[in-house]
């Protein structure tokens, strides 16, 4: 049973008790707020990202095609007029062209 006393105390507790509710359920809205704004954050800087990784892979593509394109032209002059030496930097074996010649001037 509930006594008089005990009543009254309740009863000057719940002005409290409903505080804390209201804190505890305003922390749980801004906790989703706070996970929601975070995950666009991060869904926008992964689509930036991609977009990034996209641009350098095109260009990659590209400057491979140019060395390939390079390559074959050098490879179908050397058939067609004898055997011209490579560009620098564009040699088919690196290894061939060093240690072939010493120029030494005394």
């Amino acid at each position: 049973m509930l006594r008089a006393v005990d009543v009254q105390q309740i009863l000057l507790q719940t002005t409290s008790v409903e505080r804390i509710q209201q804190t505890q359920q305003q922390q749980s809205d801004l906790q989703q707020r706070y996970v929601a704004v975070h995950t666009s954050e991060e869904k926008k800087l992964l689509k930036e990202k991609v977009k990034e990784s996209d641009e350098a892979d095109k260009a990659r593509v590209q400057r491979e095609e140019e060395r390939e394109r390079k390559r074959q032209s050098a490879r179908e002059f050397r058939q067609a007029d004898g055997k011209p030496p490579p560009p620098p930097g564009e040699e088919e074996n690196p290894e061939e062209g060093h240690g072939g010649r010493i120029n030494i001037r005394v």
